[in-house]
């Protein structure tokens, strides 16, 4: 498939890459000219234009990072006129599913059509095609980009648009929730007497082990050389995940409690990481 992929970062360059990788024809494109040069997949193309990404495209991949830049990418119709007919916007940015829903008009209004495709892990799940993909979105959509989706990892075709959206959030809002368990153990151990690195290994071969101890000693700051820009760029992250996963219209309000205690645990931790750092 001709493929346009917006958005060159940590996450959308191990995707383009596995894009291209799996055969298809992709026109990679990000605003930061270093993300641009670092794109250096044999057999791709590469601009700053989302435009001239688009052009032509069956399947216009975004990964940006903001709701902010996902609407201003598609809310006038010109990026999405300049694909193919019948072509297929796939949002992987994780964004509001409300917004997801209003894009899916406008692009739906301009002849084409928009699934979200929420994924998850990212780095070398991403290169390899290992990533969970949920998705929401029209049967017909999600079957014309299976192609696409295939490359990426295992489909699970949730619902119409936003569906995906809504599943993302969660695996986002049990993800922070049990980084701020983890860290929360660590700082009470810590706390005891017991030398971080020692008690995480022995915790990590016990009943406690989980992905969130293996990786929250950077993600929260309890490493002294998590630099600040990290911290802050992870605060920044997970604090829009969990505001978008709290104002979901889910009537739980126990559930709902419970993991935003946990959430703003761990961003509590990171916050007060980065003022030890600045002193």
């Amino acid at each position: 498939m001709k493929v346009g992929f917006i958005g060159l970062g940590l996450l959308g360059q191990p995707m383009a890459r596995r894009l291209a990788r799996c055969g298809h024809e992709v026109t990679g494109c990000d605003a930061s000219s270093e993300a641009r040069a670092a794109f250096d997949e044999p057999g791709t193309r590469v601009t700053a234009e989302p435009r001239a990404a688009a052009g032509g495209a069956e399947v216009v991949g975004l990964c940006v990072r903001t709701d902010a830049q996902a609407a201003a990418l598609l809310a006038d119709g010109t990026l999405v006129a300049a694909m193919a007919p019948a072509g297929i916007v796939a949002i992987h940015a994780t964004i509001a599913p409300d917004l997801a829903r209003s894009l899916a008009d406008t692009v739906r209004a301009a002849g084409r059509e928009l699934i979200d495709v929420g994924v998850s892990p990212g780095g070398p799940a991403a290169l390899e095609g290992r990533m969970a993909l949920f998705v929401g979105g029209a049967d017909g959509a999600v079957g014309r980009a299976a192609p696409y989706l295939a490359a990426l990892g295992t489909t699970h075709h949730l619902g119409p648009v936003g569906r995906g959206l809504e599943a993302k959030l969660l695996n986002n809002f049990a993800s922070v929730a049990s980084y701020g368990v983890a860290a929360s153990v660590l700082d009470y151990g810590i706390a005891l007497g017991f030398d971080m690195e020692a008690l995480r290994a022995a915790l990590l071969g016990a009943s406690a082990r989980s992905f969130a101890l293996e990786v929250v000693p950077g993600l929260a700051g309890l490493r002294p050389d998590t630099g600040v820009a990290h911290l802050e760029a992870m605060h920044d992250l997970f604090t829009k995940d969990v505001g978008h996963a709290r104002a979901l219209p889910a009537e739980a309000p126990a559930a709902r409690r419970t993991l935003a205690a946990a959430s703003e645990a761990l961003l509590a931790r990171i916050r007060r990481a980065i003022a030890e750092r600045r002193g």
